[in-house]
């Protein structure tokens, strides 16, 4: 076996050559949506599709507020950088102006549903049957030397088209002045233009291109005075891309040089290193190509931390290494395999209850830590052999070193003081943990800084908008149900706005009315002309044949606009995100303008609750909610997890299981009441890092207590916390805090491990060291 690669050897290399080439061929399709980490069960299709299409409509939108004190300077400003802007294969669509047959065209589209799609005013008028009003209205318009738009005294004698084209509801800050989009809440000329980005803002090559250009154009134009303000995910994933790049120059180059030179000075070659670097490969590719395989996707999480649980599988390599320094290659697997099978085992049990779990997510992480551990551990087991056939037996000077320092640590087995600063750590960690306070709000891992966030709000306060994250979702069999559902709930969010607590809302209904409400429109519009047309056609002397005529005119051109129709109008585009269409499931999206205070919301939620159909959704507070959960499951899993490999030891270890248990075990919970005093708090990714310390200290604990703490394995499992603290402790250094979070942890964690480790041990009365470097107990 050691002289030659064995056939299953060769056959496990044809294996991770298939399975990683055929994952390869097929693409990695990735996922970053945090909604989809919730049970199959709470997710509903209808508003993960809502959420989805807000995102979207946000992440792919670039706002720009091109200002100056001089008007003529910034309507001079806006088309050259249109025209720069719309060079760019990044950008799909410009929009930042409109012109005169534009809105004439656009206006025109609802005319023919004059009688059927009528402006709040006037149906409110029409319900109230106050006739005079609307007659007086007609006849001010049309005797007004300032009146627009188009009139006939026969085709709509009540100049009711001209008063919808005069009140649509627009609750945004802009209108068009001179075929430019000017921003009226400016304190000086400010006027809009919106880049529609080809993909999702995440991409380097796209954020370099748009934002290098915009830069660019800003130094040219604040020579004149012209200052450009900006809005959009593009930013933030572009903060978040060149924080990422100069955390992994600093930290990850960092902590890669650190375990190489730490490798060199142990083991004064290079090839161990490309062992270890091999093993970790084939492990973390097996893990993403079967998790593909299984899920059809992976998500960026289960990347992430999946790639740190299969860092625990340096643990074998390191132990195989070190034995190698001082037993023969056909010796190595008969003296260490008995302490990899079951390492192997405990760690594959306590990630495997993570598949227990209804969350997706934990699931995905759980198939790919153990494809990951598994495929790590048959490398070691099945190539390492022929790799190191040829190397010589030289023990290493720093198992010595390293084991005269563990034999200064006291033992809890003679030192009574020790065994009572332990229980009282525990019951003050306990109390700690027990009386903490949750960072699971989704708003404390905001990675940007005050100043962007600043100027986002004043962009959306400029523009009247809000963020995409709370809406309220009304659902329906079809969308005449929901617009139906919308005009019932629109006069209670009206209420709200003269309470004050809303600024305003924008809807479907308030440019697609219901058919049943345009039927009653209609209805309200014969009332208007049998009753008040003659009276209106004698008080402005026009001939009355033309009553008839324009009553055929009514009933000829009382056409209900059809939602199919609108969506095929210029009208409809700013409106038809607020239409969602899932799984032949139907829903329309009441979204909001300015802030929601806790007044308003609760508001909001009193009236979805006491409505049929409609759900206020918070997406912030979804995603936290859902982080709350996790946090809960993973404790639970946690807690299994220790119950399980309890169980598995016990059969081995009889009644020195609690030597391999406790220092894990010990070193959660001081680091969870440590935490609570650094972080203020303890969040998902503090609980997700535990189980990494979980890992190595059950593998530290079962080697130890296999080699009967042989100094070469004393050096293998101290290895492997090191290199681990080296790879994923000095994250706790790290501006993003998710991994300052788990790296927080880790470091820690996975220190208290090592110091609790030697402690637990049996203890040790040293005769002498043999030429192996092992101490005889």
């Amino acid at each position: 076996m050691s002289q030659k690669f064995n056939p299953i050897g060769i056959a496990w290399l044809l294996v991770v050559i298939l399975v990683s080439g055929v994952a390869i061929s097929s693409g990695g399709k990735f996922d970053s949506s945090l909604m989809t980490l919730l049970p199959k069960s709470e997710q509903q299709p209808i508003v993960q599709a809502a959420t989805e299409q807000m995102a979207d409509r946000f992440s792919k939108r670039l706002l720009l507020l091109v200002s100056a004190e001089d008007e003529n300077k910034v309507r001079k400003a806006i088309p050259l950088l249109a025209n720069q802007m719309g060079k760019l294969p990044e950008i799909t669509e410009i929009d930042w102006q409109v012109s005169e047959d534009e809105i004439e065209s656009i206006q025109n589209e609802l005319y023919p549903y004059r009688f059927s799609v009528l402006d709040h005013n006037s149906r409110a008028l029409l319900l109230d049957n106050d006739f005079q009003q609307i007659q007086n209205r007609a006849l001010i318009r049309l005797y007004s030397p300032l009146s627009i738009g188009k009139t006939s005294l026969v085709d709509d004698p009540f100049s009711l088209f001209s008063e919808l084209n005069q009140n649509r509801k627009n609750e945004l800050k802009i209108t068009v002045s001179n075929s430019l989009l000017k921003i009226t809440s400016a304190s000086k000329p400010t006027y809009l233009m919106m880049l529609t980005l080809s993909e999702q803002p995440f991409s380097p090559t796209l954020q370099r291109n748009i934002l290098g250009a915009i830069t660019a154009q800003e130094a040219v134009l604040k020579k004149s005075g012209v200052t450009i303000q900006m809005s959009g995910m593009l930013l933030h994933a572009e903060l978040g891309a060149r924080q990422a790049n100069k955390e992994i120059l600093t930290i990850g180059v960092g902590s890669m040089i650190g375990i190489i030179v730490l490798m060199l000075m142990v083991f004064r070659k290079f090839k161990p290193i490309g062992l270890m670097l091999i093993s970790i490969l084939v492990g973390c590719v097996m893990a993403a190509s079967v998790t593909l395989f299984i899920f059809g996707k992976i998500h960026l999480i289960t990347v992430a931390f999946g790639a740190g649980l299969v860092g625990v599988s340096i643990d074998y390599s390191l132990h195989f290494l070190c034995e190698r320094q001082v037993s023969a290659s056909k010796r190595v697997l008969q003296k260490i395999l008995p302490g990899l099978l079951l390492g192997l085992f405990s760690s594959v049990a306590a990630y495997t209850a993570q598949a227990l779990s209804p969350f997706p997510g934990l699931q995905q992480m759980a198939v790919f830590s153990v494809v990951g551990l598994s495929a790590s551990w048959l490398t070691v087991v099945l190539w390492y052999p022929f790799f190191t056939r040829n190397n010589s037996i030289q023990p290493l000077s720093a198992a010595k070193k390293l084991n005269n320092f563990r034999n200064v640590f006291p033992r809890i087995g003679e030192n009574k003081i020790l065994l009572v600063f332990i229980f009282i750590m525990v019951a003050w960690s306990l109390n700690t943990i027990k009386n903490s306070e949750s960072l699971d709000d989704i708003r404390l891992l905001q990675t940007s800084p005050v100043s962007l966030l600043a100027q986002e709000k004043e962009v959306q306060q400029l523009l009247g908008s809000s963020s995409s994250s709370q809406f309220l979702l009304l659902s329906g069999d079809t969308l005449e149900e929901c617009l139906q559902k919308e005009e019932d709930i629109t006069p209670l969010l009206d209420r709200l706005i003269n309470n004050g607590l809303l600024k305003g809302y924008q809807s479907l209904t308030q440019h697609l009315p219901s058919i049943k409400r345009q039927d009653e429109n209609i209805t309200l519009v014969r009332q208007l002309y049998e009753q008040q047309l003659t009276p209106f056609y004698d008080k402005i002397h026009f001939a009355n044949d033309k009553a008839l005529k324009a009553l055929t005119t009514l009933e000829r051109n009382s056409h209900r606009l059809q939602p199919e129709v609108w969506l095929q109008q210029q009208n409809s585009e700013p409106w038809k995100d607020l239409r969602v269409v899932s799984d032949h499931l139907t829903a329309t999206i009441i979204r909001f303008t300015g802030d929601i205070n806790e007044d308003t919301k609760a508001a909001l939620i009193a009236l979805s609750d006491n409505s049929d159909g409609v759900e206020f959704i918070d997406q912030v507070q979804n995603i936290s909610k859902l982080m709350t959960n996790f946090r809960s499951e993973i404790t639970g899993l946690i807690l299994g997890a220790y119950f399980l490999v309890f169980l598995v030891l016990l059969a081995r270890y009889k009644a020195q299981v609690w030597r391999i248990i406790l220092p894990p075990l010990l070193a959660s919970i001081f680091t969870l009441a440590l935490l609570v005093h650094f972080e203020q708090g303890l969040n998902l990714f503090h609980l997700m890092a535990l189980i990494l310390v979980l890992g190595i200290g059950l593998d530290m604990g079962i080697f130890l207590s296999e080699s009967s703490d042989d100094s070469h394995t004393w050096l293998a499992v101290s290895l492997s916390s090191f290199t681990s603290l080296l790879a994923f402790g000095l994250l706790a250094f790290s501006d993003t805090p998710v991994l300052h979070h788990f790296g927080l942890t880790v470091l820690i964690g996975l220190t208290l491990v090592w110091l609790l480790a030697p402690i637990m041990r049996e203890n040790i009365v040293e005769k002498d060291i043999d030429e192996r470097g092992t101490t005889t107990i």
